[in-house]
């Protein structure tokens, strides 16, 4: 008996087609959205590249910024520093105009006594009338009572050195290091001069002078005439002296010694020394020191120069003391003593003008 053949039917219905279309479209979805996370991987860590050298960017400019920190706390404190010391200039700028507004007023004090003196000198009598030079002021006589200021040839012997700058040892010092100006402006200088002026205008003509000066040279005020006489009744001469011994600067060691060898040249020797003086001496001709002189070394050289001093002449002392010197006075007082001379140590403030 024949089997019947059986019949294969295919068929794709609607849904299938649907199914098979929505199943490209998912697949072609995954195939995109896995290269955009692809795609979306890579921007990510290019980002985080970027972001890395960004922080490093933000660390470098962190330490700059530290660094300009510090920088600007420098500059603060350099300005302070700046600020400071520009106060101590102007302080020290309105202590200087203070000592040059003194220095002026002195200055003009000193040219009123210097055009009253060449009034004076002006008013001298005539060699004939044979009339003294006025004292500039006659209550100061009271330290001449004993003082010898008489004779025919006069000396006066004056210490020129840098400790007649001060009557302190460390301020005369410190005042060695100035201009001739202020060494000539330094009060125990100024005083030196004031009494020197008095005494020199105290002779009384026909005595003739010299004046020396003694430091580690010794020299005349007339350098061209040191062996000179000269007249006390030349009023011109007697006004340029006067003008010489403001011009004087006092400086160096002092050297008594060579002083009274330089004396004891002149032909005829004077018949009065009137020495000024503020101490011992610091150099000698025949005692040799270091560079540091100690107070016997000083005594040694007072020693020669007593052997040096010019026979049968007194010595009238003026003691201008200054510190650190006491053997002085009881040595020059000897001095004047064994020379039939006188001594005196005045006050401070003489001589007042």
């Amino acid at each position: 008996m024949k089997k019947n053949r059986g019949v294969t039917s295919f068929s794709i219905s609607f849904l299938d087609c649907i199914s098979c279309g929505f199943g490209a479209i998912i697949l072609l979805f995954v195939l995109t959205s896995g290269k955009k996370v692809e795609d979306s991987n890579q921007q990510l860590s290019d980002k985080e590249v970027d972001l890395g050298a960004l922080r490093r960017n933000i660390q470098d400019e962190e330490q700059d910024l530290l660094r300009l920190s510090v920088d600007i706390e420098e500059i603060r404190k350099r300005v302070k520093i700046l600020e400071t010391d520009e106060i101590e200039i102007e302080t020290k700028i309105e202590d200087k105009t203070l000592e040059l507004r003194l220095l002026l007023e002195q200055l003009a004090e000193m040219e009123e006594l210097r055009d009253n003196l060449l009034a004076r000198l002006e008013k001298l009598p005539t060699v004939e009338e044979a009339v003294p030079i006025p004292v500039p002021n006659p209550v100061r006589r009271q330290y001449l009572t004993e003082f010898k200021l008489d004779g025919e040839r006069v000396i006066f012997l004056i210490e020129s050195s840098g400790g007649m700058l001060d009557a302190n040892v460390e301020l005369a010092i410190e005042r060695s290091t100035g201009t001739k100006e202020e060494k000539r402006s330094a009060p125990k200088w100024k005083r030196t001069m004031r009494a020197v002026e008095w005494l020199f205008t105290s002779l009384k003509p026909p005595s003739r002078y010299q004046i020396y000066f003694f430091g580690k040279e010794t020299e005349s005020i007339y350098p061209t005439r040191a062996f000179d006489w000269m007249d006390m009744s030349d009023r011109k001469q007697t006004a340029e002296t006067l003008k010489r011994l403001r011009e004087k600067t006092p400086q160096g060691p002092a050297n008594l010694e060579k002083a009274f060898y330089v004396i004891g040249n002149l032909d005829p020797l004077p018949d009065n020394i009137i020495l000024l003086v503020d101490g011992l001496p610091t150099q000698g001709e025949s005692v040799k020191a270091g560079h540091v002189v100690d107070t016997q070394t000083r005594i040694r050289m007072f020693n020669a120069a007593k052997r040096a001093m010019p026979r049968g002449v007194p010595l009238n002392i003026i003691l201008l003391p200054w510190s650190g010197d006491p053997e002085a006075a009881s040595m020059y007082w000897l001095m004047a003593t064994e020379t039939d001379g006188s001594f005196i140590c005045p006050a401070r403030d003489w001589p007042t003008i």
